[in-house]
């Protein structure tokens, strides 16, 4: 991912059940790792998508479906 946290991204059209995420705009704000105490790694990120008053976390998987954005291109 060449996204960093505090830059803008867009997600494409992941599937029906993201309906609330597809093509939409957000804030990366970057990971948010869960180290449980068996020594597992959940792997989060922590978006803030537009609109949205609190981030959101989402799984890793999400992280192919982001995609940086440039306002200037939506013209």
């Amino acid at each position: 991912m060449d996204i960093k946290a505090g830059e803008l991204f867009k997600f494409g059209y992941i599937n029906g059940h993201t309906r609330s995420l597809n093509n939409k705009v957000g804030l990366y704000l970057g990971e948010a790792f869960i180290h449980r105490d068996d020594g597992v790694v959940v792997k989060n990120h922590r978006v803030l998508m537009v609109g949205e008053a609190k981030p959101t976390i989402i799984d890793r998987g999400l992280l192919r479906w982001m995609r940086p954005y440039n306002p200037n291109e939506e013209k």
